[in-house]
């Protein structure tokens, strides 16, 4: 997957405001994508970045179970988003199982929820002294790309 320079600077612009939790900021960043062109570029960075964070996370495809426990934590973290724990769950089975994100998620939830699922996902993981979600997330953008 090639990921494009200005979608890639609207989401982590975006991710920012998730990792900070500042739901003003996050709503304004949302509303700087310019067309549903480019919310569905965002989206389909999000879910392969959410992807990988999660198989990372495990060693492997997570199960179920596993995607439980991260909803239950994401839940409880990011509250400040109305995200409920049962929304992350779909979201993330959705992203491991490759099904359609809207099959049981509103289209309007979907931008949302991958935003701060990825945020969240990002931000939570244990990182070496000196380094952030974003030097994480340069790891996971580079992996992406070379996987093609």
């Amino acid at each position: 997957m090639k990921i494009d320079d200005g979608t890639e600077q609207r989401v982590r612009d975006t991710l920012h405001w998730v990792v900070r939790r500042d739901l003003g900021k996050f709503d304004a960043a949302l509303r700087s994508f310019p067309d549903q062109a480019a919310q569905e570029a965002a989206l389909t960075l999000l879910v392969a970045v959410s992807g990988f964070v999660l198989i990372d996370l495990h060693g492997a495809k997570p199960t179920p179970q596993q995607v439980d426990v991260l909803a239950e934590e994401i839940g409880r973290m990011e509250g400040w988003a109305s995200i409920t724990a049962g929304e992350a769950a779909l979201f993330m089975n959705a992203v491991v199982e490759g099904s359609p994100l809207t099959r049981r998620l509103t289209p309007e939830n979907v931008v949302v929820l991958a935003f701060v699922v990825a945020g969240s996902l990002l931000s939570a993981r244990p990182m070496p002294q000196g380094e952030w979600w974003f030097n994480y997330l340069d790891k996971v953008e580079a992996a992406i790309e070379a996987a093609g």
